[in-house]
């Protein structure tokens, strides 16, 4: 048999960032792993704070996480929020843009010592052998290299690493124009704010005697020990400054359909052209963009499904047209082969299911990665972009017409599903962080596996580890 080992999951507190390292968790606590979860937030009681957090999609996002995790009854304890961090992250959501990842990554890296100084005392109570941690959360890296346990890093796409006509992360540039005045001011922008977030994770690492970071970390693969990449090299632009120790393993959404059954599906209409309507987990408190898409899909000939988010409240009491069912969430994994087309928001975790899904999307982008998903859609020929300040219900239903009645939309996204039913992210991830527990070394990709490790290859995999 097997050994078992106990995984430690650490990961900014927002559902986007927090899912897909569920869906790991789940896998590896199915094969009979210790999982746990580590998450920044407040330990003060929901109801306490429930006014705020009612106000603001962030907070609401953060507060629901550790909530759903214990909905799959996985163990998850809390690292207190810095009250600067909290402050600022209030004002998140209201950023967009390339304005908006700025503003993140910034926020992300804020009390990178603190959270530190927090992880390394759990540590010292709690033994495990491998972390598990969200990107955008350093602090678990750099106690991982202080207490000496291996650590993998799990990005949700291809989006933040290099390559050629590949624009700055998070600018929404189109792939392949470097030539452009705001490609090169773009370009200067990141300079100063990479080096500013190097300075900082710097200046951490030095009180705990460790060596700096390679330069521009956000921009490529940092972890030393393992990388796992929630994509395929199949819905990415080509990317050149991939390390030997990062695998791209497949959309990672396993297991989480534990509530599946809280959800009308009978009234789903087969004699309709089904679009789902989504923005997110923390950008959604936009009543003014889920109006002017239900307006603009207000025909009879569709079939609406909105996820409203923390704008629910608002729309729930105003005229929601006939041809729309109005939800505060839906499990989305099990809705979207049921829908025919998706309007997002764009974010890694949506983008990736909807085109493992097979479905055409319009991305309407409104910060972080989700102009660089818009991109990516438009460069594989799956969807179309919608800008927020040009939106209206006029332009809706214009670019819902162009992917009903064009079938080019469907036939790109059903060649891209094709080759991610190949793939099986929770799966794959799981066997690479055993090996990691198993080995305590870290996994270098022998040149005969692919970049993108699909099943077939998990036996190329056992034999390359065996002839090492």
């Amino acid at each position: 048999m097997a050994p078992k080992y106990r995984i430690l999951f650490l990961s900014q507190p927002t559902t986007g960032h927090v899912n897909t390292l569920l869906s790991m968790a789940l896998q590896m606590r199915e094969e009979g792993h210790c999982v746990r979860f580590l998450i920044p937030g407040s330990r003060l009681p929901f109801k306490l704070i429930k006014g705020v957090v009612d106000r603001v999609g962030m907070l609401q996002a953060a507060t629901a996480v550790p909530r759903s995790l214990r909905k799959y009854n996985l163990s998850c304890d809390i690292v207190d929020v810095p009250l600067v961090v909290g402050l600022q992250s209030v004002l998140l959501p209201y950023a967009t843009g390339y304005r908006e990842t700025r503003y993140a990554f910034d926020l992300m890296s804020r009390g990178t010592g603190y959270y530190t100084r927090r992880i390394l005392r759990y540590l010292e109570q709690n033994e495990f052998d491998v972390l598990v941690s969200d990107f955008a959360l350093p602090a678990s890296h750099i106690a991982a290299e202080v207490a000496g346990i291996p650590c993998a890093v799990v990005f949700h796409s291809g989006l933040p690493f290099k390559g050629d006509g590949i624009p700055p992360f998070g600018s929404g540039l189109p792939i392949g124009d470097s030539f452009s005045e705001a490609y090169d001011r773009c370009l200067r922008v990141e300079k100063k704010y990479l080096t500013r977030l190097d300075k900082r994770l710097d200046t951490v690492r030095e009180k705990w005697g460790l060596s700096p970071f390679p330069r521009e970390y956000l921009r490529e693969p940092y972890s030393h020990w393992l990388n796992l990449v929630v994509s395929a090299s199949a819905i990415e632009a080509p990317r050149d400054n991939l390390t030997e120790g990062t695998f791209f393993v497949g959309p990672c959404f396993h297991n989480r359909t534990a509530h599946d059954d809280m959800f009308p599906f009978e009234r789903l209409r087969d004699d309709r052209f089904k679009i789902y309507v989504s923005l997110g987990s923390v950008f959604n408190n936009k009543p003014q963009v889920f109006r002017a898409i239900m307006t603009g899909l207000d025909k009879p000939e569709y079939q609406v499904i909105v996820s409203a988010g923390s704008a629910y409240k608002t729309l729930r009491n105003e005229r929601v047209p006939d041809n729309v069912l109005l939800f505060r969430w839906v499990p989305q994994v099990s809705l979207l082969p049921k829908v025919d087309m998706v309007i997002g928001h764009g974010g890694n975790n949506s983008t990736n299911e909807v085109l493992a899904a097979g479905k055409p999307l319009i991305v309407i982008p409104i910060g972080g990665e989700q102009g660089d998903n818009a991109r990516r859609v438009e460069y594989l020929g799956a969807g179309l972009r919608v800008d927020l300040g040009s939106l209206s219900a006029e332009v809706v239903a214009d670019k819902a017409a162009q992917i009903r009645f064009d079938s080019k939309f469907v036939a790109r996204t059903l060649e891209i599903k094709e080759v991610l039913d190949k793939t099986d992210g929770a799966k794959t991830a799981s066997k690479l962080i055993q090996r990691l527990a198993e080995t305590k070394k870290p996994l270098k990709r022998h040149s005969s596996i692919p970049l993108t490790v699909t099943t077939n290859d998990h036996i190329s995999l056992d034999a390359s580890w065996d002839a090492a």
